[in-house]
This record gives C-alpha cells, sequence and structure tokens, in this order.
C-alpha cells in the first residue's frame, strides 16, 4: 500500500498544479517584498471533481477494487475531467490491475511533445505490464531525460540488465540505487552488475546497510571477498550459507564458495561442491576443471572441459560473452600441452587468445605450445601479440574526431545518419559535456538515453568513444552490433565494428568492414584513416599513403591523415 500511496501522491502533484493553474492565470512576477508581505489566501475547499478523485482513491488505497473501479469509469468519462485527472485515472487502473484501461488514459497525454516526466513513467508502467517492452523503453527514457530523478531510470535499468548490456544498465542503477536504499531489489541488481563488471569496492558500497541475514546480500557480500582475492574471509561468509539458502540460489552459493576455497587453497573442497552440478554452464565448467586441476586430477580435468572445448566454434562474435569460452579453450590447450600433446593443444590455445586478446598470459601459452609443436615463426607473433595486449589500449583516434560533432563522412542517400546541418540534441549536446570533464558513466547513461529516443548515428559514434575509453571493447562491439542488427549497411555502423574490432586485435576482420564501409560510402574519412593505420601496421604502406591523401583531398584540416602521411614519407626516407 505504501507503493500505491507513493504513485498517487506523485500523480496528485500533477493534479494540484493543474488546479492551481487555472485557478490563478499566469501574471508577471511582482516585487518580492510585497509578495512577502501579502497575507496567505485561505485555503480553498475542493471541488466536486476533486471529492470525486479523492474518494476512488481511498477505495483503491483501502483494497475495495469492486467499488472502485465503477466509479472509476464514471470519473474518466466526466466531462469536467482535466489532463492531471486523467493522469490519476491512469495510476489508479494501474494499481487495480487494469493495464489496457490505464494505458488509454495515459497515452494521449504520454505521447505529447510536453508530457510530464510522472506521466511517461505510468504510461510506461502500463506498456511493460501489457508485455510492450520495447514501447515502455521508449515512455521511461522520455521520462529519463526529463527528470534524471525518475524513477524511470529504475526500470529501464532493470530492463537494459535483462537484455544483458550490463554497463548501461549499470550506469542507470547505480546512482538510482544509491540515491534509494530503501530499494532493496534495485540495490541488489546495481551491486550484482558491479560485480560483473569486477567492481568489487562499488558494489560493497550498494550493499552497505542490506541486512546480513537476507541471503541473496550475504551471497554478494561473499562475491565481494572473492573478487577482492579473501579467500579464507569468503569461505567463512559463504560456508554457513550453504547449509540455508534458497533453492535458486544453489548453484551460486556452490560457484562462489568453490572459487573462495580454491583462493584460500583447498581445491578439494571445490572440486566436492561443484561435481555433479555444473551442467550446462560454461563459467561452472571451467571453475569446476580449474579445480580439478589444481587438486592434481588432470585426468578429470581434462575429462571436463573436453565436451565443451569440442563444441567451442571459430568465430568469437557468435557468442555472448566470449570470456568463459576462451578460458574452458585456454584451460583445456593447457592441459593437452602439459599432458605432452602439442599439436592437439594448438588449436585450443589459439581459440583462448583470439576470444580474449587483451588476455596476455593467453598469448604466451600459445607461444609455449606452438614453439613446443615446432612452429617457432608462428610462436614469436604470438609472443608480440602478447606484448602488445599488454599495453593500454589507445583511444581510436578516427573514432574520436567523428564524436565531435557531425558524421566522420556524409552517408549516401537514403542512409539513416544524420547530415552535417543537422544540429545536435540536447540529449547528445549534454553527453558529450559529460564526457568531455570526464564524468564517463554519466556520459554513457546521457547517450545511451539519445540512442533510445533518436536514430542519429552520432550518438552511437559517442557511446562507441565512450566505452572504448573506459577499456570496454567488447562492449562497444555489442553496441555495434546491435545497431546493425537494424540498419546492417549503414556505412557509419560498420565502420564503428571495424574500429572496434581494430581495438580488439581482430584485424582480418577488422579490414574487411572498413573496407566495406568505404564501398557504400566511397568518401568516409573516418574508414579510411582506421583503415591506413590498419595497413600499416601490417606493412602495407603504399596503399595506406594513398588513403591518407585522399582523407586529406576530403578535408585538409584532417590532423591525423596529415601525421600518419607524415610518419611514411618520414619512414621512406631513411
Amino acid at each position: 500500500m505504501k507503493k500505491v500511496l507513493a504513485l498517487l501522491i506523485l500523480s496528485f502533484g500533477l493534479l494540484g498544479a493543474a488546479v492551481q493553474a487555472q485557478a490563478s492565470p499566469t501574471k508577471p512576477a511582482t516585487a518580492p517584498a510585497r509578495a512577502a508581505q501579502a497575507p496567505a489566501a485561505p485555503a480553498k475547499p475542493p471541488t466536486e471533481l476533486e471529492k470525486k478523485v479523492q474518494e476512488v482513491t481511498g477505495l483503491v488505497q483501502a483494497g475495495k477494487a469492486a467499488e472502485a473501479l465503477p466509479r472509476l469509469q464514471a470519473l474518466e468519462k466526466d466531462p469536467a475531467a482535466t489532463p492531471p485527472v486523467h493522469a490519476v485515472v491512469g495510476v489508479l487502473y494501474l494499481e487495480l490491475g487494469k493495464p489496457a484501461e490505464a494505458l488509454a488514459a495515459l497515452k494521449p497525454l504520454a505521447d505529447s511533445e510536453d508530457a510530464q516526466p510522472a506521466v511517461l513513467y505510468q504510461a510506461g508502467r502500463a506498456e511493460l505490464a501489457l508485455g510492450k517492452r520495447d514501447e515502455a523503453k521508449v515512455y521511461f527514457t522520455r521520462s529519463l531525460l526529463k527528470e534524471p530523478a525518475s524513477p524511470a531510470a529504475r526500470e529501464l535499468g532493470m530492463l537494459t540488465a535483462q537484455d544483458g548490456r550490463v554497463v548501461e544498465a549499470y550506469s542507470m542503477l547505480r546512482p538510482w540505487a544509491l540515491r534509494k536504499p530503501s530499494d532493496r531489489d534495485g540495490r541488489l541488481m546495481a551491486a550484482t552488475l558491479a560485480l560483473t563488471l569486477e567492481r568489487p569496492d562499488d558494489a560493497a558500497e550498494l550493499l552497505t546497510g542490506q541486512p546480513d541475514g537476507d541471503p541473496a546480500v550475504r551471497l554478494l557480500r561473499g562475491r565481494v571477498l572473492v573478487q577482492k582475492k579473501d579467500g579464507p574471509g569468503a569461505v567463512a561468509l559463504l560456508q554457513p550459507l550453504l547449509a540455508n539458502h534458497p533453492p535458486n540460489l544453489d548453484l551460486e552459493v556452490r560457484r562462489n564458495l568453490a572459487e573462495a576455497q580454491m583462493l584460500a587453497g583447498k581445491p578439494a573442497a571445490a572440486v566436492s561442491l561443484l561435481q555433479g552440478r555444473a551442467g550446462a554452464h560454461p563459467a561452472v565448467v571451467l571453475l569446476l576443471g580449474r579445480a580439478q586441476r589444481q587438486a592434481g586430477n588432470a585426468a578429470a580435468a581434462l575429462a571436463t572441459l573436453k565436451p565443451f572445448a569440442e563444441k567451442l566454434p571459430d568465430d568469437p562474435n557468435t557468442l555472448g560473452d566470449p570470456r568463459p569460452a576462451a578460458g574452458i579453450a585456454e584451460e583445456y590447450g593447457s592441459l593437452l600441452l602439459d599432458g605432452g600433446h602439442a599439436a592437439e593443444a594448438v588449436p585450443f590455445l589459439d581459440k583462448g587468445a583470439r576470444f580474449n586478446p587483451r588476455n596476455v598470459e593467453a598469448w604466451k601459452t600459445l607461444a609455449r605450445g606452438l614453439n613446443a609443436a615446432g612452429k617457432k615463426e608462428e610462436a614469436r607473433a604470438a609472443l608480440a601479440q602478447a606484448e602488445e595486449a599488454a599495453k593500454p589500449p589507445a583511444p581510436r583516434p578516427a573514432v574520436a574526431a567523428a564524436a565531435g560533432g557531425a558524421p566522420a563522412a556524409a552517408p549516401p542517400p537514403g542512409a539513416a545518419a544524420a547530415p552535417a546541418d543537422v544540429p545536435l540534441s540536447p540529449g547528445l549536446q549534454n553527453a558529450m559535456r559529460l564526457m568531455s570533464q570526464g564524468q564517463l558513466d554519466n556520459a554513457l547513461t546521457a547517450v545511451r538515453q539519445e540512442i533510445g529516443i533518436s536514430k542519429d548515428p552520432r550518438a552511437r559514434l559517442v557511446e562507441v568513444r565512450i566505452l572504448l575509453a573506459q577499456k570496454k571493447s567488447d562492449e562497444a562491439l555489442k553496441s555495434v552490433q546491435a545497431a546493425l542488427q537494424a540498419e546492417p549497411n549503414n556505412p557509419d555502423y560498420i565502420y564503428l565494428k571495424g574500429a572496434v574490432e581494430m581495438s580488439l586485435q581482430r584485424l582480418s576482420s577488422a579490414e574487411q568492414d572498413l573496407r566495406k564501409a568505404l564501398q557504400l560510402s566511397p568518401r568516409h574519412t573516418g574508414a579510411m584513416n582506421d583503415l591506413a593505420v590498419l595497413l600499416m601496421t601490417v606493412n602495407k604502406k603504399a596503399e595506406a599513403k594513398s588513403l591518407l591523401e585522399q582523407v586529406l583531398k576530403i578535408n585538409p584540416q584532417d590532423q591525423m591523415a596529415a601525421a600518419n602521411l607524415e610518419r611514411l614519407n618520414s619512414e621512406a626516407q631513411q
């Protein structure tokens, strides 16, 4: 009932403001001193309309749905009903479990350009209750843009988390959860996302004040200690939970306790926790295999990992999260290598490195396997990749330049790209301002809200730039792939995919995408610049020089192209 009351108070705020506005026409401001001296006007008795609203609200609050419904229907049809009254009607229908009727009352108000944030939020709730997630997201996004403190942030964050878009969901839920410590579910979801992003300190902050007797809270606190490599502390916290927890948490409790036992130097205990329970969960299978290996049973580890390792795809882009697959490939390959089967190990070690190209140890293990298999030249190349992976990823200059304002190139006819003379929306301007101030989480929230209501590809350019600055290349790739699902032949999105693939060191795929972008948009300077950098990397300098010269013909002020061309000319003279 408290939730109902809060929602009704929110809506009555709109009703009261509207009644006051109708009673008192707008006048120019008077002198503050005179206004301060004026006696307060006596409270006006409620109108007949307000009495009807209060009456039906009281019935809903009292749970008297049968009595409330006919009066609510009459109120909706009342000729005197104002837009704020219709907003209240919509909220009350929602509380009575009538989302279709609620949407009918709210939609005309929510679809107007000057819709109130509260109305947009309630319309989103109605759409969501009807199973229309996409429509709900639009209303929630609009509400959030108008009022950053709107509860739409929570709903939108929860929906985004369900879609697997972890960074975006976290950027919306964390600020909300910190403002609303009483929202248990919001806080736990935000803490879970923080741990998925390997931010244990953030998760610990979000869990502050939550009851330790709550099994979900205790589990998350245990995960925090695991990520901080405090094995004994995590065991002490999680071991009692093993004996008393809800059935739906069983696998997560066992998984985290097993990892804690391994950190505490007790791999046999970890094996006991997971044996026969890993099922078809790759991350749990990987953990069991590692525990068996640490416990000295390499044969058991091979048997555990083999069914999964042999089904790994060649293309990591077919995987949602490539990290468990990369770990299985590397672990299985290492076991084969240590068992003297280098030739069999190499294909798996190669996948382990390619699936997670920022993993230095994966490239080093691949080099060791290649050496053992007699492939000395390929081993040296793998070591070079390890050195490259050890470097902090550099920002993509072409993406940064494109995100500064207009698109990287003029799109072909019919493309969805916004032309250069279309001004940036206020939402995108705000995202770029936050980005320039180093507020990357807030900038990401702002730009993703813009993406929710706009088809301007410049928003995707900014989003990808932010993700790369956060060293979240995998998330950036998912963002581009989502854009391409809607518009597979948009040259800006294809170019972005190539730029992100470059950051992931997938040079062959990157080259294909950059060339495809240029086929669709021959004057796309962003794709030309990045392709030139890629070609310089693989020592195809003649074509790189030609591309850079073309860029400077299109835009003589392109500093990145000028610097790279100067570098090529200098190297040619040496």
